[in-house]
């Protein structure tokens, strides 16, 4: 079909904006002007559009599909829990609703956010449910708490060794009160009973569906476990994935020192397995994150996960197999070591691919510097400043604060930026609410962080388009409205670039295609 009277943001600097496109065949096969484009495929069904505006499908290029598909079937969803008192009351109305379940899961709480201040602790939980193991994870994913059933269950007690880059939480008495943290969670989620594969399809499809809603045609997973990868790579041959996912086997799983054998490469239309995954430090939200200086009222400078050693081995290896490595590290510290790493590893082979840094939250001016000169990928998370702000500023000095997630540096200096929303860590996954926090730095209650670090709306798009593209090593095939590329775009109701200051929340996302068919 043919496309016309459209204002069509290609995102292609060769040829930003047009008013016609042609797809054949799931490809874009023309771009450009109407008359010329009518005249080559004079037999193609034209579609007017009435002035509407054509952008590429968003690439969210770091949400935990499956996670998110979780909290829409089996676990119990906290994120908008105000008190300790509400969380009891949910895990019990859930628990009850859910008897054959041998585990309770529920996650979302954010304790600057729940009434109380401070997060449960296992005697909360063994109030209202002491029958049976629970496990309550914070929204980072870097927190979580046990009742006393799942410490007894999991054999946790104040003798147990505790793995590299994980704490065990103590009450005044010397017992743990539930309280794990980074690496230490591997030990109770260990322990979990096994998702099956029907399992893991429909969460799978569950968050997919939910992705295609807001304009996104292509997601990457960035944390998966051998068993997940195989249902991914079994949808795809099935046909049965509705946009297109990136998936990146992890490591070093948590609670364990060892690393996993190296997967094998898989390139597909709808499935790419390209890159790897590590992690270096926690969460800046639970203050796990590992900075140079320590966190405002707080004794504690956060967790710094993998031992340099260790990670240079495991990366090396999965580099030789052609791997691309992506490293979650938000800390100045945890970046630091990542840099590090990254160095050793260009030492032995110069032409590996271009690395990635998952969020970089805080990195000091000379790190920038050396991510621009090495030409590293930046994953990050504008939305981040909405839904967390309020722990950013409890927990950080204002120089640390003032070039928090500094966006516009980045760009700045020529480095590529790929936007994404780390879901389920934050409740929205709209990619539009997620480019307007980059361009305003609002939270919720209009406060703003590091206002010298606002973006423009075009640069927001690109990093949720082309950037996430280059970052995944697909911008010959997608990010951009390009002939030869596939059929990946969005049909909105106006233009996001008009004279205004409307937010980009306020845009209506009318169709969907992926890949050339229309999934919403």
């Amino acid at each position: 079909m043919i496309l016309q009277n459209a204002k069509i943001y290609t995102f292609d600097q060769s040829n930003p904006f047009v008013n016609a496109m042609a797809i054949k065949d799931n490809k874009i096969v023309a771009v450009g002007d109407f008359e010329k484009i009518s005249l080559e495929f004079s037999n193609e069904k034209t579609v007017d559009l009435k002035g509407k505006t054509v952008v590429p499908g968003f690439f969210d290029a770091h949400a935990h599909v499956w996670k998110i598909g979780d909290l829409l079937t089996f676990n119990l969803d906290l994120r908008d829990a105000k008190s300790i008192k509400e969380i009891q009351s949910l895990l019990l109305e859930f628990s009850k609703k859910n008897p054959d379940l041998k585990w309770i899961r529920a996650r979302g709480f954010n304790e600057a956010n729940l009434k109380e201040g401070r997060l449960p602790t296992r005697e909360d939980i063994d109030e209202i449910i002491s029958d049976k193991p629970v496990f309550l994870q914070r929204t980072c994913a870097h927190i979580a708490t046990i009742n006393s059933c799942a410490l007894k269950l999991c054999n946790i007690t104040n003798v147990t060794r505790i793995p590299f880059g994980g704490v065990i939480d103590f009450d005044n008495e010397g017992h743990p009160n539930g309280i794990l943290r980074e690496t230490a969670l591997g030990l109770a989620m260990k322990h979990f009973p096994k998702f099956t594969e029907d399992d893991y399809e429909k969460m799978i499809l569950a968050a997919s569906n939910e992705f295609v809603k807001h304009g996104v045609t292509s997601v990457s997973d960035p944390a998966v476990m051998p068993d997940l990868l195989k249902v991914y790579i079994k949808l795809e041959k099935e046909g049965k994935l509705p946009i297109r996912i990136h998936a990146f086997p992890i490591v070093i799983p948590d609670g364990d020192s060892k690393a996993l054998p190296i997967p094998d490469m898989y390139i597909s239309e709808k499935l790419v397995i390209n890159t790897v995954k590590f992690f270096a430090d926690g969460g800046l939200s639970g203050q796990t994150a590992a900075l140079s200086r320590k966190y405002k009222n707080a004794d504690s400078t956060g967790i710094l996960r993998l031992d340099k050693q260790v990670f240079f081995e495991a990366a090396k290896k999965a580099q030789k197999k052609g791997f691309q490595i992506a490293t979650h590290a938000i800390g100045d510290v945890a970046i630091e070591l990542v840099l590090d790493v990254y160095k050793e590893l260009y030492k032995i082979d110069p032409k590996a691919p271009k690395h990635r840094i998952e969020h970089l939250g805080l990195p000091t001016m000379s790190q920038l510097d050396q991510i621009k000169e090495m030409g590293l990928h930046i994953v990050t998370q504008p939305i981040f400043l909405k839904e967390l702000s309020k722990n950013f500023t409890q927990s950080l000095d204002n120089d640390y604060l003032d070039f928090c997630y500094p966006f516009k540096s980045m760009l700045e200096r020529g480095i590529n930026v790929s936007f994404s929303t780390d879901a389920p860590v934050v409740k929205d996954i709209r990619p539009l609410s997620c480019m307007e926090t980059a361009v305003t730095r609002k939270d919720f209650d209009e406060n703003m962080i590091a206002q010298k670090e606002r973006i423009k709306k075009k640069e927001a798009f690109y990093c949720y388009t082309m950037g996430s593209a280059l970052a995944s090593r697909v911008d010959h095939k997608q990010g951009s409205i390009t002939k030869g590329k596939s059929a990946d775009f969005i049909i909105l109701d106006r233009s996001p670039f008009d004279e205004g200051d409307d937010p980009l929340t306020d845009l209506k996302i009318e169709k969907v295609f992926c890949n050339g068919v229309q999934v919403f």
